[in-house]
Order: structure tokens, then sequence, then C-alpha cells
């Protein structure tokens, strides 16, 4: 059985990068029938927090990525047999296993300290061991009793050989890798131990994740071999860069996957979004896609060798397809948390008027959060107009009076308050006075509104009510006679 997984380190929020990581994982298993797990590096304790744990959980789970097995969360109980599904809860695992590469003579104990080890650099700075202890005489090992140590891998001669899914087949010379440490002298594993350990005995079958882990496999394949165990199969896909072609910083709003949450993006269109961060169909220039759409196509030969480059434009073009794409129901359902949010009361609307409001107000959304501009006179009075659209359209108070004195009047009238018959209100008035219908519904959304842009003029009138029509409208007459006075 094909068996996939995420492995974050719980030491901050949900990145962006890793839920990419994650979709890969979880596309693939799917679309198999395999099973995708989460399982959480937190060995390092004092970069772990349970707060990322919690927000790496909830974004997976706001994003609809649901594990098949992981640790719990929320209501959620530990699914799995594989278990436990956190790294500080397998400790032993790690301790056995580097215990017995040691006594099989394929690891070693290193008494180095940092403090010794620190001049020794490469070419490029960087710290490498000399192999100072690698063939210590059984006696000077006791020489050194109950000295502090830790477990240092021993590298083997020749070459390692990645056959990798998406990068083709990359070849390393071993003789790049010092004797890497897989046990601290404290007893915690390093990561390469771990992540190896847990995908031989969690069963992982196919390894899919960034290109920056492809100059680790060569160490893991290493480790794969000492510990006796099937090689999984291999993926490294390219990270997503920022907009300006760089690695996506953790400091940048976006990062977190949960921020597209709060900034009203639908998961649908950060999944649809992410996806093509690397990934094209077969069906060319298509790149909207539902989640069953992407489970149908998704393959791991579609995937570029290239970073991708974040791009917020398209990102909030596909979150309007997919906004679109709702039913109005749904739509309904998600922005009044929204609306509720910025103290607007719901409640005193019915279930049908917010029917309404989500439906006209579907084609004018680039975000969930966009209601809030496109509504908010609905609930609230407002005291100002906005400058450009009295500039534009209140120019000639006298005539703008005129004009909304001519609308009270007919639409005082009007028994059957409906989008229709506001319509046709409107057009006999500007048949009367030979005007073109843009130049009374212009200033009369201004009025009514405060605003020079929103939802569908009559579709909003509507559901204004005709009332509180007539009392903005009044309201507006009010402040141009005084505005000339």
């Amino acid at each position: 059985m094909i068996r996939t997984r995420i492995a974050p380190s719980p030491s901050g929020f949900l990145h962006i990068g890793t839920a990419k990581t994650a979709l890969y994982n979880w596309l693939f298993a799917k679309k198999h029938g395999g099973r995708f797990i989460l399982r959480l590096e937190d060995t390092d304790a004092e970069r772990t927090d349970e707060q990322y744990v919690q927000g790496m959980c909830e974004g997976f789970k706001w994003l609809g990525i649901e594990w098949d097995e992981g640790p719990p969360f929320g209501d959620i109980p530990e699914k799995g047999e594989y278990g436990p599904y956190r790294q500080s809860q397998r400790k032993h695992i790690y301790r056995k296993e580097a215990y017995r590469l040691l006594e099989e003579g394929k690891a070693y104990k290193c008494y180095c300290s940092k403090q010794e080890l620190e001049q020794y650099k490469d070419d490029t700075g960087n710290l490498y061991y000399p192999g100072f202890c690698r063939n210590l005489t059984p006696e000077r090992i006791r020489e050194k009793g109950d000295a502090p140590y830790v477990i240092r891998f021993k590298v083997p001669e020749g070459e390692t050989i990645v056959e990798d899914l998406i990068q083709g087949t990359v070849r390393f010379n071993n003789n790049q890798y010092d004797d890497f440490i897989i046990l601290r002298a404290n007893g915690d594993p390093v990561f390469h131990l771990a992540v190896v350990v847990d995908d031989i005995y969690m069963k992982i079958s196919h390894v899919i994740r960034g290109d920056d882990h492809l100059t680790n496999a060569p160490r893991h394949i290493m480790l794969f071999r000492a510990l006796g165990a099937d090689l999984p199969k291999f993926a490294h896909h390219p990270l997503v860069h920022d907009e300006q072609g760089r690695k996506f910083s953790k400091r940048m709003h976006g990062a977190n996957v949960l921020d597209w949450r709060d900034d009203g993006y639908l998961p649908e269109a950060i999944i649809n979004y992410v996806a093509l961060l690397g990934w094209t169909s077969e069906e060319e220039n298509k790149e909207f896609f539902t989640l069953q759409e992407l489970l149908e196509k998704f393959t791991l030969e579609r995937i570029s060798k290239s970073a991708s480059r974040f791009d917020r434009r398209k990102l909030e073009w596909l979150n309007g397809l997919h906004i679109r794409n709702l039913p109005v129901d749904d739509l309904r359902d998600r922005l009044i948390p929204i609306l509720e949010k910025h103290g607007f009361n719901t409640s005193t609307k019915s279930k049908d008027w917010l029917t309404k409001l989500a439906k006209i107000c579907q084609e004018k959304l680039p975000t969930l959060n966009r209601i809030v501009f496109l509504s908010d006179f609905f609930f609230k009075d407002f005291e100002t107009y906005e400058p450009e659209g009295e500039k534009k359209w209140w120019s000639q108070p006298e005539i703008v009076i005129s004009q909304f004195n001519l609308i009270l009047e007919k639409i005082k009238n009007i028994e059957s308050w409906d989008c229709d018959n506001i319509k046709k209100a409107f057009e006999e008035i500007c048949s009367q006075q030979n005007i073109k219908i843009g130049a009374l519904v212009n200033p009369t959304r201004l009025a009514i509104t405060g605003k020079t842009i929103g939802p569908g003029f009559f579709e909003l009138t509507e559901l204004l009510g005709k009332e509180k029509t007539i009392e903005r409208l009044i309201k507006a007459i009010a402040y141009l006679k005084n505005k000339g006075a």
C-alpha cells in the first residue's frame, strides 16, 4: 500500500511551503487508495511550542487535508497503528536503533567537544568532522570512562545514487559528507536518524518533500541501508518563492496558511493555487480545479523541477472564481461569521434576506472579507459620502435634488417593493426626463449607500427596503441643500 507522510516541526506556524508538501502527499496517497500520515518532529524541546502544534493541525483541518494516521488534535483522538506520532514520544526507539548501529560497527562513539572542533571548517566556512574518533581502539574507549559522547554514523566510501521521481537520477560522492551525528550526548536523536527510523517503522512508501532536502537524501539512504530496510521512493519537488523570486520568508504576511483564512480566502482556492505552485495539468491553460478534479488529475510526473513564484493577484483571481462557484447557501453561511466579527448583527435579518445578500454580492467578491465594504450600509447608517462620488455625481446639487424628489414621488407609490418594480420606476423617470439610466442610478446609489460601487443597484435597493431608501434620499436632499447654502 502507498503510504505518504508530512512531518513538520512545530517550531512555527503552518508555512505555505509545508502546506504544498502536505497537499502533494495527500493527493498522491488518496489517488492511489493509500494512507496519509501526519507526524510531528518535535524532538527539539526548546523550539517546540504547543501553540504551533495546534496551529499546524488547525491549518491542515482548515485546508481539508485530513490525515488517516496522526496525533490527537482537539476532539480528534490519535489515529493509526504505528504511533505515537510525535517524535518526542518515540525517543526510546531512536536510541535502540542508534545503539544497534553502534554494535554492528556502522556507527561509533565520538568524545570530541564542540570547542575542539570549532577550528575545522571547509572551503565554504562550514564546520566538518575530521574523524578523530572513528578508529578509536577498545582500550582508548575504555580509557574515556564516563566521558560524554555522541554517536556518529560511519559514512561508507563510494557514492550514493538518488533515483528521484521528479529530479531523475542524482549522484552524490560520499566524501561530501562527514561522519554525522545521529544521537546527541543527552540521548536525543538528530533529525536524520529520527526521520529514517520513523519512515521505516511507519512503512512509508513514498517520501515526497521539498528539494531543499535533496542533499539530505544520501544521508537518509545510507541510514536506510545500514538499518537493513528497503528504500522508499523519493520525490523532491521545487520550493515556493515569493514574488521577487526569493525564498518565501516566514516573516512575510501569507507565509502562514492561516493568514489567508483571516484575509477571507477560501480553503478551496488555497488548495487550488498551492497545487499549481509546481504542478500543471495535462489540460492546456486550465487553472481552476476543484479538489475532486485535483484528485483525478494529479500525478508526480507533471511536477516541474523549477521553483515557483508566488503571485497574489493570481491567487485573488482564483479565489474569486471559487467564491462564484459556491452554492449561494454555502456562501451565505461563510459570510455571516465575517459580518458578525465586524459588529453587524445578522440575527436581525431573515435567512432569506441573508441569502439574497450573498447572491447579489457573489460576483463582486474577490475575498470573503470584501462583504464588509459591500454591505455595511445595510446594517448601519453613515454620516459621510464618498468624496470622489460627490465630485462626480453631485456637482450640480439643484439638478440632483430635483431628480431625488422625482424618485421619491415615484417609489412612494410602489406597492410591491421588489427589484423589477424599482427598476420600472427609474426607467419611467429616465424616459420622462430623457436621461440615461446611469445618470439617475449613480447619484442615487451614492445617496442610499454612501458609495459609488457595490452590488447591483436595483437588487440592493430591494434589500435595503422602501422605508430606509426613502429615509436616505430625504437625508441626501437635506445634505445637498445645506451644502448649497
